[in-house]
């Protein structure tokens, strides 16, 4: 089964798809068709066993960085410091 899509493409894209077709002997649609089939993005839904393995990775990295600061992460702080750097006019640069 197949559907139809209609799509709106500037006029310099068309008239390059135009030239390849007219070079090709083909019809402007079956070259933009053309291009579409072989450019099909792969989508994977990972199975269970690969997200695991992913997440796993991923985890390793949590707590790499210290910022040497023990309230790196406080909400509060972060919020304070930067209402601070938006006040600052930096009229003294």
């Amino acid at each position: 089964m197949s559907k139809t899509v209609t799509l709106e493409i500037p006029d310099e894209v068309f008239s390059k798809y135009q030239k390849i077709a007219d070079i090709k002997g083909e019809t402007t649609e079956n070259i933009v068709l053309e291009f579409v089939i072989t450019n099909v993005p792969r989508v994977e839904k990972p199975d269970d066993e690969n997200a695991r393995l992913a997440e796993e990775r991923f985890a390793r990295h949590f707590g790499a960085i210290n910022s040497g600061d023990s309230r790196s992460a406080d909400n509060e702080k972060i919020d304070a410091d930067l209402i601070r750097a938006y006040e600052d006019t930096h009229d003294d640069e």
